[in-house]
C-alpha cells in the first residue's frame, strides 16, 4: 500500500492525516465487529487499522462507491484516515492490527463476513402504515397482528405481546427470535388476569 505524500498530513504520535480515494479506500465499522471481521477474514483481511472505537479495513480505490453494508462507512475521496506510524502494532492510539505491506483487501470479501457477524437483515414487515388504527398508532394494540391490551387505564401504551415484541439481532450466541404474530392470534391470559 502506498499513499500520496502530498495528501498527507503530520499528526500526532507519528501519525498521518492521510485522504482516502487516489490509491485506496477505507471502509469503517465499529471495533466489536470489525474485529470480528477480520477474524473471518483470515489471510483474505487487507491492511487493518484499529482506533479505540473503531475498525478501518483499507481497500482499492473505488471500491467503496456502491458499500451498502449497515454499521459500516465508505470513506473515499472527500474522507481523511488517521494512518498510524509503519511500526505501530499495538496501542495507544490508532495502530495497524493488520501491517501497511499486505495487498488491500477486497470489498466484496469484506462485505460479506461483515454482513455475516451481523446476522440476517431484519425483512420489511407486511405492516400497511396507511391502515393503522388510533390504537395501533398509540400502541395498545399490536400493529402486526392486531391483539391489543385488556387494560382500562390507555394513558400510556401497554407492552407488546411477547410474540410481538421485536427482537434483538441474533449473533450466533442469543435464543433464535419468537415467531411472528398471525392475524387471529390471541395473547395467553396470564394468571391473576393481567
Amino acid at each position: 500500500m502506498s499513499t500520496d505524500i502530498s495528501r498527507e498530513i503530520p499528526g500526532f504520535a507519528e501519525t498521518r492525516i492521510a485522504a482516502a480515494g487516489e490509491t485506496w479506500e477505507a471502509v469503517r465499522t465499529n471495533r466489536f465487529l470489525g474485529l470480528q471481521a477480520v477474524e473471518r477474514l483470515g489471510s483474505k483481511a487487507g491492511p487493518v487499522i484499529v482506533e479505540p472505537t473503531a475498525v478501518y479495513f483499507l481497500v482499492p480505490a473505488g471500491s467503496t462507491r456502491t458499500w451498502d453494508v449497515p454499521q459500516s462507512t465508505g470513506l473515499s475521496d472527500t474522507h481523511y484516515v488517521v494512518l498510524p506510524a509503519q511500526g505501530r502494532t499495538q496501542p495507544p492510539g490508532p495502530y495497524w492490527l493488520l501491517p501497511p505491506r499486505r495487498p488491500l483487501g477486497n470489498t466484496d470479501d469484506l462485505g460479506r463476513a461483515l454482513e455475516a457477524v451481523q446476522g440476517p437483515r431484519p425483512t420489511e414487515s407486511n405492516v400497511d402504515l396507511a391502515r393503522l388504527t388510533m390504537d395501533q398508532i398509540k400502541g395498545f394494540t399490536c400493529a402486526l397482528c392486531g391483539t391489543g391490551s385488556t387494560r382500562t387505564d390507555r394513558s400510556a401504551p401497554s407492552p407488546r405481546p411477547r410474540a410481538c415484541a421485536p427482537s434483538p439481532p441474533n449473533y450466533g450466541h442469543a435464543p433464535p427470535p419468537a415467531p411472528p404474530c398471525r392475524p387471529g392470534r390471541r395473547r395467553a391470559s396470564l394468571p391473576g388476569g393481567g
